[in-house]
């Protein structure tokens, strides 16, 4: 097995200060989760984990989708960016075909890693622009 790259010390910083205290039980536990497999250098895991954890923050009464208005999530965040992050994590989970990094391809570990720092900067960003995050 080949060593795995990590994340970028940036990201993960950014990551580990994601300030849980406004979020609901759920996206508390997926961020949890996230910060673990980041931590891990599992880079699939992040991916699918940061846009599963914009999906409950927008979604679970109990955190900011209870009382912020539908205006700030229409807002929030680099639109571009996140539905890059909606789609690589449908690649990965839904597979219809051939997907960039998981073909057996020699640079692979490294695509991957990167898309995963995409990934939780883009996480990271929407949540600051919500003011959720720090």
């Amino acid at each position: 097995m080949v060593a795995q790259p990590l994340l970028g010390a940036a990201v993960m910083t950014r990551l580990s200060r994601l300030e849980k205290s406004d979020f609901g039980p759920h996206a508390a536990v997926v961020a949890d989760e996230l910060q673990a497999v980041a931590r891990a250098g599992l880079p699939v895991a992040c991916i699918i984990l940061a846009q599963t954890l914009v999906d409950v923050i927008a979604n679970e009464q109990a955190g900011p989708a209870g009382y912020l208005d539908g205006i700030a999530f229409a807002y929030a965040g680099n639109k571009a960016a996140l539905s890059w992050l909606r789609g690589r994590r449908n690649l990965l989970l839904h597979h219809e075909g051939p997907s960039d990094g998981l073909m057996g391809e020699a640079p692979a570990a490294d695509w991957l890693m990167r898309d995963a720092e995409k990934a939780i900067t883009t996480l990271v960003d929407y949540l600051e622009a919500l003011d959720v995050s720090s």
